[in-house]
């Protein structure tokens, strides 16, 4: 059977939580009508809520669907279906890049540095790659991030000075990760997520370099 959103279902037991489609949850036997079935809770208003604790299940879905083996600027850029599962339109998503000494919010039709596309790394939670921007680091390749207060800035030309990305207001208190991309000891792709109506999103890549 299939329900439909707003429907109200008895839940007659919780089962073991799994991961699916970044999601991790429980599967909950409900009552609807007499009718008796399974639902996952991420389907549901009882779902669990994103969190820095739970962020490891979306991250690696999140690489495996737009990252890994892929071109995740170029994703964007058609705005492929693939990406725009982790793209909330209320926020959008932000690109930085330094067309010269500058790191500037510009869009991702302008030039974008092309690496080789890589398979699938180990993740460090709560790690930051020491060196590996304008020095190379001696950390092992892999997918690291952190838990941060607040996005970094770039210059806007115009005005003149530094500015931060915009997030609506009711948004702006989600919590907010750094994730570094470390092949070869180099930093190869930065990008930054955060928690809006509970759930991870992507909200800014990090393409400029450290002449900027």
């Amino acid at each position: 059977m299939k329900l439909n959103t707003g429907d109200t279902c008895l839940v007659l037991k919780k089962s073991v939580s799994q991961v699916i489609r970044g999601n991790r949850d429980f599967w909950y036997q409900i009552d609807y009508k007499g009718k008796k079935g399974w639902v996952f809770g991420s389907q549901t208003s009882i779902k669990q809520k994103a969190s820095i604790h739970n962020v490891d299940p979306f991250l690696k879905y999140f690489l495996d669907t737009s990252f890994f083996a892929k071109d995740v600027n170029s994703l964007i850029k058609v705005k492929s279906p693939k990406i725009n599962q982790f793209i909330k339109k209320e926020i959008g998503i932000n690109r930085f890049f330094n067309p010269g000494s500058a790191c500037v919010l510009t869009s991702f039709e302008s030039y974008i540095p092309v690496y080789p596309k890589i398979d699938s790394l180990v993740l460090y939670k709560n790690q930051a790659p020491k060196g590996g921007f304008c020095d190379e680091s001696k950390d092992a390749d892999g997918v690291y991030y952190t838990q941060i207060d607040q996005f970094p800035t770039y210059f806007d030309i115009e005005a003149g000075n530094s500015k931060r990305i915009h997030i609506p207001m009711k948004h702006r208190n989600g919590a907010k990760i750094k994730v570094d991309i470390l092949k070869e000891k180099n930093i190869i792709k930065t990008m930054y997520f955060m928690i809006a109506d509970q759930k991870w999103w992507l909200v800014l890549i990090d393409d400029c370099d450290c002449s900027a």
